[in-house]
């Protein structure tokens, strides 16, 4: 059997040649410092882990209603997807009446092209009916004047009616009186009619009076 200190000194031999052999290759001599502490201060690591577990836990903190922010805004997303997705059904509807625009703008184009002409026409025309409507200004205005004359006229018409007014109530007063005596001679119409025959007979010769005359006129 192998002893304690064959097997030893076998390790060592097996262990300590090669780390010697990687050294020199490296240019790499350890120190009392690198046997003692191969991690490099595995106290400085934990400080550092500690420190970054707990910025993350800080940007976990920021991030937690950001990601309640953004699930909303996926939640909106959803019916603006399936507009979206409407939309591109009616734009694909759009192609033909597209074409149909098109076809539309050119013959718009096509009846369009002549109105320059027209326009000018037109120009010339409104031109002509300047001194036509020049003519007809004159004329309204000779009309006018006419019919001013014939305002002063019925004026003047008016005023002599106004001033007849006075005159009618005499006239109405005469005719008032002859219709009073009328009414009187009429009452004794059927004695005449007997007696006028007979005395008309004996050939008497008139009384030689004449009727009383008729009240004047009023003057104006």
């Amino acid at each position: 059997m192998v002893g304690s200190r064959t097997f030893a000194a076998v390790v060592l031999v097996l262990g300590v040649a090669p780390a010697i052999g990687l050294c020199v290759i490296n240019g790499f001599f350890p120190t009392f410092r690198d046997i003692s502490d191969p991690l490099g201060r595995p106290s400085t690591l934990s400080v550092q882990i500690i420190d970054s577990a707990r910025r993350l836990d800080e940007l976990t903190v920021e991030l937690e209603p950001k990601h309640a922010r953004l699930a909303a805004d996926i939640q909106v997303l959803g019916p603006m997807s399936n507009d979206l997705a409407v939309l591109v059904g009616r734009s694909v509807e759009l192609s033909p009446l597209s074409a149909t625009l098109r076809g539309n703008a050119s013959k718009v184009a096509d009846i369009s092209a002549p109105l320059p002409n027209v326009v000018t026409s037109v120009t010339a025309r409104s031109d002509e009916a300047g001194a036509t409507v020049d003519g007809l200004s004159t004329a309204v205005g000779s009309v006018a004047t006419e019919l001013q004359g014939i305002h002063e006229g019925l004026t003047t018409m008016q005023l002599t009616v106004l001033a007849l007014g006075p005159k009618m109530s005499g006239i109405a007063s005469t005719l008032a009186t002859i219709q009073e005596e009328a009414a009187h001679v009429r009452e004794f119409g059927p004695l005449l009619a007997v007696v006028g025959p007979p005395f008309n007979s004996l050939g008497i010769p008139s009384l030689g009076f004449e009727a009383p005359p008729l009240p004047p006129l009023p003057l104006p």
